[in-house]
């Protein structure tokens, strides 16, 4: 085999390969052998038809295989033995007919990194966040614990519903156009956060703890959150299932024992607080890194293989769809050419990015230990109440251990751009981090999602209850 390799541009090359004719012929005679062991024509018996009659009728389909399968093993032998590092599979073929006597001969371009040549990442002026808890943070996160450790109690003293009451309620009737039919639903009457729609916890306050067919007439505000109830108007009846009242600890001594996290109120707020410190610094830290990235892409515009780039983009679509609440489009039918176009810039700095550390890891000689590896799964495997040896085994098996060795050598590189930065400490970051795609895309994605993600909701209303 023959092959020749030219420069098209710093991420693309073209693929010149000639294949002689008897390797040719020996692959057709191997694929014209395995296909009359099967076949079956009238006037032979099985598998005895000569190869005259086989390629009469079967030619085209035998010589689109072979010429298939000597394009494959062509470019993997060539990409290996070239060290192309090829980032896709061949396009714009060219040639690659079978010609009976003749040499196997195509072109093709590929695609490839290219050299990645990193300069000017020492020095890079980066901003970091000075760390500030404010109190009212520590009093909202003491109040969401007190919350977690509210119990629901049955109502001994009084009649009828109040604030503070959690209602498990049979819903039905019909909002707009949507039949409702729900055993139990729950609406907590004191989370206005959490009301399915507006006027629902006013209508179930006060009236009797075991009311039936209570009617409840509401119309739903225009500019609500939820596509399928804004504007509509709401026709139900409930039949109350059940009434909690919430009996909410004090915020003591006592109540700091029960956490589990320290003997008094004070030694419970200051543990709050050192919790919001860390999690705030770890915000910090993740701000300058990508404050260093910034800078670092923005000083090496390194050109970028375009497979590489929808690559990205299909994957920032698919973040994007799950942040939406919505399934994953593997096939990418939802991803449009607009709206790949529009996202393809944030795609092609991701993979900028990407290459600009890899190429400094390799540069700098930065490595993750097997102990760092197993310090991330361990905390995995805590969250998920795992043994450890079973997690990594699981993610070995899918690939996930690589790709977290990959995310603890980006961070590690990031860090040490960090540390080589001038650093400015700011009490507001004047460059905050921009999405890697903006709100008008959101907004495409949620729109291309509506008609699927609500088709099988027609019958639902959001609550305390549901999985929403």
């Amino acid at each position: 085999m023959q092959v020749r390799i030219e420069d098209v541009s710093p991420v693309e090359k073209k693929l010149i390969v000639e294949i002689p004719w008897q390797t040719v012929a020996d692959r057709l005679g191997n694929a014209y052998r395995e296909l009359g062991k099967g076949v079956q024509l009238r006037g032979f018996r099985k598998g005895k038809a000569p190869r005259s009659v086989l390629e009469q009728i079967y030619a085209p389909r035998v010589h689109a295989d072979v010429a298939e399968q000597l394009i494959r093993e062509s470019f993997s032998t060539a990409n290996r033995q070239h060290g192309l590092g090829a980032v896709a599979e061949p396009r714009d073929l060219d040639g690659a007919q079978i010609k009976k006597g003749e040499p196997f001969s195509y072109s093709a371009i590929i695609e490839i990194k290219g050299a990645v040549e990193p300069t000017d990442y020492e020095g890079m002026p980066v901003e970091r966040r000075r760390l500030a808890v404010p109190e009212a943070e520590v009093d909202k996160a003491l109040e969401q614990l007190r919350k977690e450790h509210t119990e629901l109690v049955p109502i001994e003293d009084r009649t009828t519903t109040t604030g503070g009451d959690v209602v498990i309620a049979h819903i039905k009737g019909s909002i707009g156009e949507h039949n409702i039919d729900q055993p139990r639903f729950g609406v907590d009457l004191d989370d206005s956060e959490r009301e399915p729609f507006p006027g629902l916890r006013a209508a179930l306050t006060g009236i009797a703890i075991d009311a039936k067919q209570h009617l409840i007439e509401v119309e739903i505000p225009a500019d609500h959150s939820d596509e399928s109830l804004k504007g509509r108007t709401a026709k139900l009846t409930a039949d109350l299932v059940e009434v909690r009242a919430k009996n909410v600890p004090n915020l003591d001594d006592d109540f700091a024992k029960d956490t589990g996290k320290a003997e008094t109120i004070d030694g419970l707020r200051a543990a709050i607080r050192t919790d919001l410190e860390a999690r705030e610094t770890s915000v910090i830290n993740s701000e300058a890194r990508q404050g260093a990235l910034r800078e670092l892409v923005k000083r090496n515009q390194i050109p970028v293989a375009q497979s590489l780039i929808e690559r990205a983009v299909f994957a920032q679509y698919n973040r994007l769809r799950q942040m939406l609440g919505m399934p994953a489009d593997k096939e990418g039918q939802g991803l449009t050419p607009d709206l790949l176009a529009k996202m393809a810039p944030s795609g092609a700095e991701e993979v900028r990015g990407q290459l600009l550390l890899e190429a400094i890891a390799e540069k700098e000689g930065v490595k993750v230990g097997e102990d760092e590896v197993m310090a991330q799964v361990n905390g995995a495997a805590k969250s998920r109440n795992m043994s450890p040896a079973k997690l990594r085994a699981e993610w070995e098996r899918d690939g996930r251990l690589d790709s977290a060795r990959w995310s603890l050598r980006q961070d590690k590189v990031l860090d040490l751009l960090v540390s080589k930065a001038v650093v400015t400490d700011v009490d507001q970051l004047t460059a905050p981090a921009q999405p890697e795609v903006s709100m008008e895309q959101v907004q495409e994605v949620a729109a291309s999602g509506i008609h699927e993600s609500h088709e099988h909701e027609h019958e639902h209303v959001h609550g305390p209850d549901c999985e929403h």
